[in-house]
């Protein structure tokens, strides 16, 4: 466990008290249900909602194309999650409750912004439709759309413009309201420095070849995170790269992320790495904001 409530809400006041404010981890693309019903895990009836109120949703709930759960809702509006039922937000009555719900973390425990999980599982203008409910778009929102590259056998192609319009679909869809995580910046730079292929850092326009060289204000960089390293592993960075990862993210556009396994439990020598590279990217923007006033 990761605490109590009221403790929660203790961490986050602390953290707007020293100028940032805290992101939640938004999943609701999809949601494992506790029951069954013919044999299929697609009943939720776990919970009670933080007003009190019982959460009944059963498969009026599901999307009614969902391969495996058994839904009778609507059509799912974007692409099926597999291991879970995935939730059908083309109905009124569950889109209030969730909005419903993130009112309750904004107004009540405190969280500022929405990181929203597995956004290509239903139509960008929800995302829009939530965060307009809630936090709003001037605040920190970040979408994760891992989209898929564009591959020649285990060769990554050198061109990736199909995979950053898609960002800048879903990015245009949620009416500019989240950023997107730049998944072929990610991509592209591992490639490049797990096989000296520096090539890559530009495109044939000579700017960098991800998302950030299209939208740089609308990209969040990462080297890693909880599904692509850490225990997960389904696409790691090279673990004797990752300092040169972070040194390209913190200097090039985009909105850097720093990975918590990275910073906190990787050793001192990358510690340091970070909080140098950190320092140097935050000064850099410090200088660019007082030379555009």
């Amino acid at each position: 466990k990761y605490g109590s409530k009221e403790e929660l809400v203790e961490l986050l006041a602390a953290i707007n008290e020293r100028g940032m404010y805290g992101v939640a981890d938004i999943v609701i693309n999809h949601r494992c249900a506790d029951e069954m019903t013919d044999g299929v895990w697609n009943k939720f009836r776990d919970d009670v909602s933080h007003d009190g109120l019982k959460i009944d949703w059963g498969k009026w709930a599901i999307t009614g194309n969902d391969p495996v759960f058994g839904g009778s809702g609507n059509p799912d509006t974007g692409d099926d999650y597999g291991p879970a039922p995935d939730l059908d937000h083309a109905n009124p009555e569950l889109r209030e409750a969730l909005k419903h719900w993130l009112q309750y973390l904004q107004n009540d425990i405190g969280f500022k912004g929405w990181r929203l999980d597995f956004v290509r599982g239903y139509a960008a203008g929800f995302v829009d439709e939530y965060v307009s409910a809630t936090v709003g778009k001037d605040m920190f929102n970040v979408g994760e759309y891992w989209t898929d590259l564009a591959w020649n056998g285990s060769d990554l192609d050198y061109c990736q413009d199909a995979a950053r319009q898609r960002l800048c679909d879903w990015i245009n869809g949620n009416n500019k309201s989240c950023t997107a995580f730049d998944f072929p910046t990610k991509g592209i730079l591992q490639e490049a420095v797990k096989h000296q292929q520096y090539w890559r850092l530009k495109d044939k326009d000579g700017k960098p070849p991800g998302l950030i060289g299209w939208w740089p204000n609308r990209a969040v960089t990462f080297i890693d995170n909880h599904d692509t390293g850490s225990t997960q592993q389904h696409w790691p960075f090279p673990s004797d790269r990752v300092g040169a990862g972070y040194a390209y993210i913190m200097t090039h556009p985009g909105i850097p992320c720093v990975f918590w396994d990275h910073y906190f439990t990787w050793g001192e020598e990358l510690h340091k790495t970070i909080k140098t590279l950190a320092a140097v990217s935050s000064q850099r923007r410090q200088q660019q904001q007082q030379q555009q006033e």
